[in-house]
């Protein structure tokens, strides 16, 4: 799984990549010094957490991604079944790419986990 975080982390723009429990413990991560990793996963698993539920009370089907925009950045959440991938990326960042390169990494860490 690392090296699968590591080549989305290589995309021009991305700035940190981890795969979080839905718990909020961190599995792997690539994350920048500047951020408190421990604190990010719990913060990014309770928005995790909350957008099953809107899901769910929508009857709207299965997470897939969920989108934060901001001004400055891209934050996506990637369900992987009992944790999720976090990919945060600039503005410049291609998102179409960006998301070709995490649902082809989303694939492979599935099987991954399958195999462990």
């Amino acid at each position: 799984m690392e090296e699968l975080i590591k080549e989305l982390a290589r995309i021009e723009g991305v700035k940190g990549v981890a795969i979080i429990s839905n718990e909020g413990l961190i599995v792997t991560s690539i994350l920048p010094e500047t951020i408190d990793a421990d604190a990010v996963a719990g913060m990014c698993a309770t928005n995790f957490r909350n957008g099953l539920t809107t899901v769910k009370v929508l009857n709207a089907g299965k997470i897939k991604h969920i989108l934060i925009e901001t001004d400055a950045e891209f934050i996506i959440f990637s369900s992987l079944g009992n944790s999720f991938l976090a990919t945060i990326s600039d503005r410049n960042t291609n998102l179409g790419y960006l998301r070709i390169k995490i649902d082809k990494a989303v694939k492979e860490i599935k099987v991954k986990m399958l195999e462990e």
